[in-house]
């Protein structure tokens, strides 16, 4: 409900996931809108579903100790743990980094087919000349 308390809640949630990409320890992250009972400031919601979109992690939990629900944020938080590669925040470098890669990994198969196929022709060319020459 308050902007600032979502402009640190979203900074953290940046830093963590840019410290997961340096360091290579990525964390599951859960964001919760806690005071779901109180009007929240104009773009908020926007706001922070537009950040996990981005980050690829799971849409704000919305809760409110009023009113009660409070059941649904340790669900979630068992979820998380239960598979943590879901939750996992995921940066513009994590992106760029992960499509180097794919693109490295599909060269180096590109090239081991191509010298796979180098080599059978060659053997393939050696044969033929050698059954040519014991023919003649």
């Amino acid at each position: 409900s308050d902007e600032y308390s979502w402009r640190k809640s979203r900074d953290l949630l940046e830093k963590v996931a840019g410290q997961g990409d340096l360091t290579g320890y990525r964390v599951p992250c859960l964001l919760i809108a806690a005071k779901d009972d109180l009007t929240p400031y104009p773009r908020a919601v926007q706001d922070s579903v537009k950040a996990t979109q981005e980050l690829g992690i799971e849409a704000p939990i919305h809760v409110s100790m009023k009113l009660g629900d409070s059941s649904n944020v340790y669900n979630k938080i068992v979820s998380a743990a239960e598979h943590p590669h879901l939750s996992i925040p995921e940066t513009e470098i994590g992106k760029k980094r992960k499509q180097y890669n794919r693109l490295v990994q599909n060269s180096l198969i590109f090239a081991s087919v191509g010298t796979a196929m180098a080599v059978v022709g060659l053997a393939a060319c050696r044969a033929y000349a050698v059954r040519k020459n014991s023919s003649a």
